[in-house]
């Protein structure tokens, strides 16, 4: 397998054709072709069959997706480190985070960061769950800051507490009146959950579950932050949310705190990486700063 094969099979199968692979990598139709037919000789398997409709992955194409995206991924990060070594080129860290993180302690992280690393190349994406794990996996990001049921985690990631996270319900200023109230009366509205099993929202429906109240009648699945902070300030829907952030002064005139009878739970929250990953050292002081952040909002410290 050559790097070019590997670059060429990756862009077919997320661009969905090899016309737009081609037009993405640069290259003729031609070359793109030749590539995945050598590296399906090379393998002596079907990876892409392909028709006048596109492409499609057969189960070893679905396989070696995942692995050649991390193979390119650690690739250039090789390359990266070596460019360093020899005083050329940038630190690069590709970081993802819970719309939790971002809000409260994002500034303060990017701040400390930069005191060491002031050149350093940052990507920062700002997602759900649902969409934070897949990127980690695929070698997209190398960190992960998010709350989490590190439990279900998976074999393949690794995940560093550093405290625990205290949820609240959140609402549209006047929606909900002063409370206290049942969970049970809330029961009727719109809830605001992601589909992820390893979250807050899973947290959310164990938390249902032990205090023997059915699941809410109406769940918008909404991996988005933008659209669930819409939805919770300018509709009737609650929102599972960090309850430090209903401090904050610029959130406090939109979302307001459903004051309940029952306690409500609080979530692990911390560093998630792959296993097999090594950090170099901007990486690796973007945790450290992450973590000193981190340990400003929790409710306890579990590391």
């Amino acid at each position: 397998m050559k790097n070019n094969q590997l670059k060429a099979f990756v862009a077919v199968a997320e661009q969905g054709t090899i016309r737009a692979a081609a037009r993405l990598l640069s290259l003729s139709q031609t070359a793109v072709t030749k590539s995945l037919r050598e590296l399906e000789l090379d393998l002596q398997v079907t990876l892409l069959p392909r028709s006048p409709h596109g492409v499609r992955l057969t189960d070893a194409g679905l396989e070696l997706l995942r692995r050649a995206k991390l193979i390119l991924t650690e690739t250039e990060e090789a390359r990266a480190a070596i460019q360093n070594l020899r005083g050329q080129g940038a630190h690069r860290v590709a970081v993802a985070m819970t719309p939790a993180f971002s809000m409260l302690c994002l500034p303060d992280t990017l701040q400390r960061f930069r005191t060491r690393f002031p050149n350093a190349r940052l990507s920062i994406r700002d997602a759900f769950l649902s969409q934070l794990l897949p990127m980690l996996r695929e070698g997209a990001i190398d960190v992960a800051i998010t709350a989490v049921l590190p439990e279900v985690l998976g074999a393949d990631l690794a995940f560093e507490p550093v405290g625990r996270l205290a949820i609240a319900l959140a609402g549209r200023p006047g929606r909900f009146g002063p409370g206290p109230h049942r969970l049970a009366d809330l029961s009727d509205a719109a809830w605001l959950l992601d589909d992820s099993r390893v979250g807050i929202s899973e947290a959310i429906r164990q938390w249902l579950l032990r205090h023997q109240v059915p699941m809410p009648r109406h769940v918008i699945e909404c991996p988005s932050s933008m659209a669930a902070f819409i939805l919770s300030t300018q509709t009737d829907a609650i929102a599972p949310v960090p309850k430090a952030a209903l401090s904050l002064p610029w959130l406090a005139p939109l979302s307001q705190e459903i004051i309940l009878d029952e306690p409500l739970p609080t979530v692990p929250i911390g560093i998630v990486v792959r296993k097999d990953s090594r950090l170099d050292a901007a990486a690796t002081w973007f945790v450290e700063s992450a973590r000193l952040s981190l340990r400003s909002i929790v409710t306890s410290s579990t590391a």
